[in-house]
């Protein structure tokens, strides 16, 4: 039989999205009731794969509804006999690693990551701390909601604290990095980072400026989607550069000194090049997705580095990295994936990187990526509230088609449902901002007029 693609795979499932089951808190799938359910569900699952006294890590962001729908999950997973550990509020890759250090045989994360703080959702992750593989997925949704029993006793949770581990393998992974004389401004998102990012950066020796630093709500006007906030910091206290992560710390973006947002395309290429002069970029390739601008491909083509893509999705990048035997992967919404250090993204893994790429070649943030030189874009979100297959919508298709042809291969159009929202996403790019501009208005008005 022939192999499904994953995209296909993608399409069957009932609960998971791009990256775990999401949506509102409250609503049919995000409550605490469906959330035993998975406990329950994950300890079938092992039970099927035939684990001995299997352990289970768990910990959440600081989302409000996030202490609730992680007990729920444990009650679940002990009404299995199965063994939690409880790591509290940490970031997603502390989670990650947490699964890695003490030999767990799965791994869960209460979070909805860069959504809302009335948004929440359930991440997991395998033995092996990556994302779980679409048909494993399949596998633990075929579970869910069904009777399971043992004969075993409840077990009791445990509860640990994983986050000086973590930090000390950062601090490992970049002894020697000394950032002395830097000043940094950091957007922790009032989410999972407010305890690990500023801490790290002062031990190497930054100056850092903290804002939204757990004083807040999660996500809300702050973090990796909204950076003005730390644009206005680093300008108002002449910081050298600004960081910001995501609620639950696995993406990162980045501020220059002049208070511009540097392109998340601009950041893979710079941290592949890097890569690249530190003979440490396995196979001489870097995967991203075919969500990347055009121009980071030629840039990395001019410093001989092989690119490859996948699709969105830091999993899907994981599993293209390991068909090319690449270590080095991301996408330009800020999750970056270095397997050398850990199997899943990292946001203060890849700004630590960056900052060792800014002190190795003695260059400002700003400098190095005006070196990636990115092709005009424009990009957008339009909601939905179905998503049915687009070459299934006659004038939509009809009208990509079109653009496609008056581009030609001066440009290109990716138009794509989001995995983890009600939402129809359009990028268009070119060489011509002033072509571009055209066929994004036309497809926007196809899309508002079809759907």
């Amino acid at each position: 039989m022939a192999q499904q693609s994953s995209r296909a795979l993608c399409q069957m499932n009932q609960y998971f999205g791009t990256d775990g089951i999401r949506g509102a808190y409250g609503s049919e799938f995000i409550n605490e009731a469906f959330s035993y359910k998975v406990g329950q569900a994950i300890g079938a699952y092992l039970q099927k794969e035939n684990q001995d006294k299997p352990i289970v890590a768990i910990a959440s962001d600081t989302r409000p509804s996030g202490s609730s729908l992680k007990e729920s999950v444990i009650l679940g997973l002990r009404s299995m006999a199965v063994q939690a550990i409880d790591y509290g509020v940490v970031p997603t890759p502390a989670l990650a690693f947490g699964v890695l250090k003490h030999a767990a045989n799965f791994g869960v994360m209460i979070t909805a990551s860069h959504n809302p703080s009335d948004d929440n959702g359930i991440k997991c992750f395998s033995a092996q701390g990556t994302k779980l593989r679409l048909e494993q997925e399949l596998a633990l949704e075929s579970l869910i909601g069904h009777e399971h029993s043992t004969a075993e006793p409840p077990k009791e949770t445990e509860y640990r604290s994983i986050l000086d581990e973590y930090l000390k393998n950062l601090e490992t992974y970049f002894s020697g990095l000394d950032l002395s004389g830097l000043s940094i401004a950091v957007d922790s998102a009032n989410g999972a980072t407010s305890e690990t990012t500023y801490r790290i950066l002062e031990s190497l020796g930054a100056n850092v400026l903290k804002i939204h630093h757990g004083d807040g709500v999660i996500n809300s006007e702050c973090g990796s989607e909204n950076l003005k906030s730390l644009q206005a910091l680093v300008l108002q206290k002449k910081a050298d550069l600004g960081i910001a992560h995501d609620g639950d710390g696995d993406r990162v973006r980045f501020v220059d000194a002049e208070g511009k947002v540097i392109e998340g395309d601009q950041v893979l290429g710079l941290i592949a090049r890097q890569a690249h002069l530190e003979k440490n970029l396995k196979s001489e390739t870097f995967v991203s997705t075919v969500h990347s601008n055009s121009g980071v491909f030629s840039f990395l083509n001019e410093h001989a580095i092989h690119s490859l893509t996948s699709d969105v999705g830091d999993r899907n990048v994981y599993l293209k990295m390991l068909e090319s035997n690449s270590n080095w992967g991301g996408e330009s919404s800020g999750h970056i994936i270095c397997t050398d250090y850990l199997p899943t993204g990292d946001g203060l893994f890849a700004a630590l990187y960056v900052l060792r790429a800014m002190k190795v070649q003695s260059k400002t943030l700003a400098c190095l990526a005006s070196e990636v030189k990115l092709w005009p874009s424009l990009s957008g979100s339009f909601p939905v509230s179905q998503k049915p297959a687009i070459d299934s919508i006659p004038d939509l298709s009809l009208s990509v088609a079109r653009e496609k042809d008056y581009l030609n291969e001066e440009g290109r159009i990716l138009l794509r449902y989001s995995g983890t929202e009600p939402k129809l996403r359009l990028l268009v790019e070119g060489q011509s901002l002033e072509k571009i501009s055209a066929s994004y208005q036309r497809i926007s008005l196809a899309i508002e007029k079809s759907l």
